[in-house]
């Protein structure tokens, strides 16, 4: 029956821990709390998990620590601002557990999210959403209730405005502000398009470099070409293998910083193209240079069996427009869920005002809310020195009754002493 009244409440705190894991693992830090740190040598690191669960159940348990805090600062700031506010939220905190009770209660389990998702950008879902909102629209009330009962209502209200339109304002225009996300994510998108058909064109030529590296004019021609054959072939195939946001993330291939900083090859490549395309020995080995992948207008249609180093350089630069590129896009999506708490913060703030507006109520503002430490300590005096006197008369009763029985007792003694006396005078006689 117990368990039935709060599980409303702790369905509620699971239900806006899963929207605060969701964006802590946006900006990276959910490992924190979802992982045990493994330490190698002198080393720490966290091991990814792929479930969230057993940092949605530490983020709930502190939620739930929060709810109960919260729940003793509402009732406390509602009975500030007159008993029937006070009788009010009393009542709307406890329905919810007394229909668990009866069976009437919202499936708020049906509410959580169906998927987690382990990167960046993705702010959970509305329900979860909604969940903290709640929680900090009516702390930022109670709180704010309660710290402004210190001061006169109209100095602590005009002092609230300018925090509130100077941070409201600041908050708008975070929200506002486009970061420029499609743009960035078109740049990276045109950059890849053009990355793969670089890496394509060097694909197509080492497939021709194969077959000209079998005749011996060319092996001679350009032997440190040849050798680096191989490395093309498997390198150019895992690269094209990747998706666009990977081929960002990872290092740009050794052969492209070979081919674009090694002047033998370089020479190597030249002699190559001029022996088999100008000088026509190779002409069906060959490509043109798409209009599309040129560098230059001098380059278009232009054949070559092998690209020249500028290419390979073209590729390197690639690789770090789009490195960049995808940082860009990174802390953009990472600013969506520092957006999240930014929204909660706002909802804090938002409770305050309400607390301002709601302290218009008050008939006569001048007298503070009592301190429930101060009450809570009368009343464990109170109790511990009642406590004492019973304590005490107890004591004092036990000692009545210990000592008449002592003093029946030294009666007793004495009478049968004297008795044992007479009894043994009376014997001596006899004995004589």
């Amino acid at each position: 029956m117990l368990i039935q009244f709060f599980t409303p409440y702790i369905t509620l705190c699971f239900l806006a821990s899963w929207g605060l894991a969701q964006n802590l693992e946006g900006l990276g830090m959910f490992k924190y709390v979802n992982t045990r740190p493994v330490q190698v040598d002198d080393f720490i690191f966290y091991p990814m998990v792929l479930n969230p669960t057993t940092g949605v159940a530490a983020l709930a348990f502190v939620l739930t620590c929060i709810l109960i805090v919260v729940f003793m600062l509402n009732i406390r700031a509602s009975f500030y601002l007159n008993k029937w506010v006070g009788g009010t939220s009393l009542i709307l905190w406890l329905l919810p557990g007394l229909l668990s009770m009866t069976g009437y209660l919202p499936d708020i389990q049906g509410m959580g999210p169906d998927v987690f998702r382990f990167n960046e950008g993705f702010p959970g879902s509305m329900e979860s959403a909604a969940a903290n909102l709640l929680i900090c629209l009516v702390s930022g009330w109670s709180i704010i209730m309660l710290l402004g009962s210190l001061w006169q209502k109209n100095t602590f209200k005009n002092v609230y405005d300018h925090i509130w339109y100077t941070l409201g304002l600041i908050a708008a225009l975070y929200f506002v502000v486009d970061a420029g996300l499609p743009s960035y994510k078109t740049d990276l998108a045109e950059a890849d398009d053009r990355m793969v058909r670089t890496l394509q064109l060097f694909s197509t030529a080492e497939e021709r470099l194969e077959i000209l590296c079998a005749q011996p004019k060319v092996k001679a021609l350009s032997p440190a070409l040849c050798a680096l054959a191989p490395e093309l072939k498997w390198s150019i195939f895992n690269h094209l293998d990747l998706k666009g946001n990977l081929r960002a993330r990872i290092e740009p291939p050794s052969w492209t910083i070979k081919l674009a900083q090694d002047p033998m090859l370089a020479r190597q490549i030249n002699a190559l193209n001029n022996w088999a395309c100008i000088l026509g020995q190779q002409l069906a080995q060959c490509q043109k240079i798409p209009s599309d992948t040129a560098l230059s207008i001098q380059g278009i249609d232009t054949p070559m069996a092998f690209p020249t180093p500028n290419y390979a350089q073209q590729i390197n630069y690639l690789f770090a427009s789009m490195e960049k590129t995808d940082l860009h896009i990174q802390d953009i999506e990472r600013g969506h869920n520092l957006r999240y708490f930014v929204f909660l913060f706002l909802a804090f703030l938002a409770g305050g005002k309400l607390a301002n507006a709601s302290r218009t109520m008050v008939k006569i503002d001048s007298v503070r809310p009592p301190s429930w430490t101060l009450i809570f300590i009368k009343y464990a005096s109170r109790k511990t020195i009642v406590w004492f006197k019973s304590l005490a008369i107890f004591i004092a009763d036990k000692s009545r009754y210990l000592a008449k029985q002592a003093i029946t007792l030294f009666a007793l003694y004495q009478k049968t002493r004297a008795a044992s006396r007479e009894q043994r005078k009376k014997s001596e006689p006899g004995q004589e």
